[in-house]
């Protein structure tokens, strides 16, 4: 049994690299880095062949290499407040459960679809996703799905059929009156208006 090894780093606001040091303890289970302002994500992550669990929030990275998703043994993945405006094209299936991408700047995740379908919970909150394609109906295990706060305007009526979707959240989204309606109606979900 491998023993479970936490690592948690705290970056000053204007700390512009990647705090690369971490990278030599190729031991870790789980990393957490918060803060800074580095845009660069480094590929010899790939060398954390043990990681299951990776939260990179609030820095200043735009884009992610195809190594995070390969890592062997992830499960949870979240890259919460940060500046994704683009995914990488991935060749191989991840493993991960947990994918967490709220509050970026993404458009679409339509090219990582087929490579994680065993994703159970998926966080797209706080994007600029205006369409969904029909790749979502790859994510066969999908569980819980947040949609809030995006640029949508109609949600496709095949949604309600999408893996084993328990709990689907679209609020914050700039759907007209009739599309209220007609979500609430063929969907079964409540758009209530909530305050913030």
């Amino acid at each position: 049994m491998w023993m479970e090894k936490k690592v948690v780093l705290k970056c000053e606001s204007n700390e512009q690299k990647f705090p690369i040091e971490v990278l030599n303890q190729w031991d870790i289970t789980e990393l957490e880095i918060i803060g800074g302002c580095f845009s660069y994500f480094p590929e010899d992550i790939a060398i954390l062949k043990h990681l299951k669990k990776l939260t990179v929030v609030s820095t200043k990275i735009k884009s992610i290499p195809r190594e995070i998703f390969d890592l062997p043994e992830l499960s949870y993945l979240s890259l919460k407040n940060n500046q994704l405006t683009e995914l990488p094209e991935l060749k191989t299936k991840s493993k991960l459960k947990t994918l967490i991408l709220g509050r970026n700047k993404l458009t679409s995740i339509d090219q990582i679809l087929p490579f994680i379908t065993d994703v159970r919970t998926l966080d797209l909150s706080g994007n600029e996703i205006e369409t969904l394609s029909q790749r979502f109906m790859l994510l066969r295990e999908l569980q819980r799905l947040n949609l809030d706060s995006n640029k949508l305007r109609t949600l496709p009526v095949w949604m309600k059929d999408v893996g084993e979707l328990a709990h689907l959240s679209v609020e914050r989204n700039p759907f007209s009156s009739n599309e209220k309606a007609r979500i609430e109606r063929d969907l079964g979900i409540s758009l209530t208006t909530t305050l913030e």
